[in-house]
């Protein structure tokens, strides 16, 4: 059995919810099911705002067991005068401060005991009140990893350090001046890439030479065909591209657009619960199966993009330009062959002498689209950070009034893809004054697998192992500095944590340690 304790402050809206974020943490580390983490969160968090709004102030303990979550949420405020009268939805004494702020609308008690297995309040006027619930737990059953497209060049390495800091997901260590990856952490986005200066980390193996690529159809995103500068159209973009040899032009951009109508229609008519996650960023997939799996039923049982044009022109494709490695990790579990995928600068190299020496005469002119209603808007989320809070407030319950979501990892979405050389605003920009005709029409496809849990954060397949490794966890991190720093060649100080309790590193990594000894205990 773990117990931990957190303090909860009356009043302070700004912080509220830290305690229950941390339970639901804690529980994702023990690999417990995403519905009790759904459910316990909801209640933890409710019994945290009824602190906040309506007593002096109190605190939070949460007993994690093999088999049941145990939490009692205690506060020395008013009481309760009338406890079951509180049990009904609707009724409050919330102040006038906490309605403006959007809190105290009658449900807190109801949703405790609504998602709690066993429930109990205690109060009576002037003597405080005592909430306790449990929420019963099992394991989340999980997949193997999946293709990781994140090539490692050891030999590269300057021990810079840079990519500890980048990764969203903590999968990255550098130890003896060689960059290691954890598999079953990475989400194949670029962000790495995008800081590694010396090359240590790029995109696996891809096509090596465009001029064995020619004769064949060539598959590719807007970014690309927009990332050559403002003196240079995307109609120049594409007559040199035809030039080069290739039979036939197909930009993503077509795929885009249908799963976006698509997705937004299903979210209108409820298929789905909102907010519907469109799946359009393998990146994103990734880490909504890695520290989100409680979402996935909010995910669109659609294809993605890149894997919808593969599915549609696969066998006359003779190439795919791929601007991130989870791009290239979807085409191969589809069957797609890593010589025929194309890293942009490779592309881009073999058109830079044609577009900049004049070797046409003019750029070549298009028909714009055909005017029409733009797809349906969603909400567009885009880098990784601003990804992961959005994640965080839909598996709290908080963004239920949005139909859809579009999340890209990248700053920008595909256009602020590391391997793309132009910025993100200035391309997007290019594309967005330049609609073209004659690229083939999209349309959605269903997913080929269906997404599911990996085991990446969880410590241990077995509960009760797990619970034991987070209290020694516990231990090691609060006898760590906590610097940060990443002189142990692990992100940050609860990294480095990890990787001693699951005998990954030694605890002596650490420069700054003022006690090894407590540190081992």
């Amino acid at each position: 059995m773990e117990t931990v304790v957190y303090d909860i402050q009356s009043g302070d809206y700004a912080s509220a919810g830290a305690a229950s974020r941390q339970v639901k943490a804690h529980l994702k580390r023990l690999g417990a099911d995403s519905d009790a983490i759904r459910r316990a969160m909801i209640a933890a968090y409710e019994a945290e705002m009824n602190v906040v709004i309506h007593s002096h102030g109190g605190r939070l303990e949460a007993r994690f067991e093999n088999d049941r979550l145990e939490v009692a949420v205690v506060d020395d405020g008013p009481g309760i005068a009338n406890v079951e009268l509180a049990l009904t939805e609707g009724w409050t004494t919330a102040s006038p401060e906490a309605r403006a702020l959007g809190f105290g609308a009658g449900l807190g008690l109801p949703n405790i005991r609504k998602n709690a297995d066993h429930f109990t309040v205690t109060s009576s006027p002037d003597r405080g009140t005592r909430v306790e619930f449990t929420v019963l737990l099992r394991p989340q059953p999980v997949v193997p990893a999946a293709t990781r497209s994140l090539a490692l060049y050891p030999d590269l390495c300057t021990e810079c350090r840079r990519c500890l800091a980048a990764c969203p997901t903590g999968a990255l260590r550098v130890r003896s001046g060689r960059p290691l990856l954890l598999d079953h952490l990475c989400i194949d986005c670029a962000d790495c890439i995008g800081v590694c200066r010396p090359g240590a980390l790029a995109l696996a193996d891809t096509a090596a030479d465009v001029s064995e690529l020619e004769g064949g159809a060539l598959a590719l995103p807007p970014a690309f065909l927009a990332g050559f500068g403002p003196r240079t159209p995307v109609t120049r973009v594409v007559a040199e591209l035809t030039g080069l040899g290739f039979a036939e032009l197909i930009s993503s951009h077509t795929y885009e657009d249908a799963l976006q109508t698509s997705v937004m229609a299903a979210a209108l008519d409820h298929e789905l619960p909102w907010p519907a996650l469109a799946p359009v960023c393998p990146a994103a997939l990734d880490l909504v199966e890695l520290r989100f799996p409680s979402l996935i039923a909010h995910v669109a049982p659609a294809a993605s993009p890149w894997e919808a044009l593969y599915a549609s022109h696969g066998d006359a494709t003779g190439a795919c330009v791929v601007s991130c490695p989870a791009q290239r990790s979807a085409l191969v579990d589809l069957g797609a062959k890593p010589q025929w995928l194309v890293e942009p600068q490779l592309l881009r190299d073999a058109l830079l002498p044609a577009l900049f020496h004049g070797d046409r005469a003019a750029p070549v002119t298009t028909a714009p689209l055909p005017s029409g209603p733009d797809p349906a808007p969603l909400l567009r989320v885009t880098g990784v950070a601003h990804v992961l809070a959005v994640l965080e407030r839909i598996e709290d319950g908080l963004l239920g009034n949005v139909p859809a979501i579009e999340l890209f990892t990248c700053d920008g979405g595909c256009f602020g893809s590391p391997l793309l050389i132009e910025d993100h605003h200035l391309a997007t920009t290019m594309w967005s004054n330049t609609k073209l005709d004659g690229f083939p029409g999209g349309r959605t496809v269903e997913r080929a697998a269906p997404l599911a849990p990996r085991p990446g954060i969880r410590l241990d397949h077995d509960m009760g192992k797990a619970i034991e490794k987070l209290a020694r966890l516990d231990r090691v991190r609060r006898a760590l500095p906590g610097r940060d720093c990443a002189a142990c060649g692990a992100p940050n100080c609860a990294a480095l944590a990890e990787d001693v309790v699951l005998e990954r590193a030694d605890v002596d990594l650490c420069p700054y340690l003022p006690a090894p000894k407590e540190a081992r205990a």
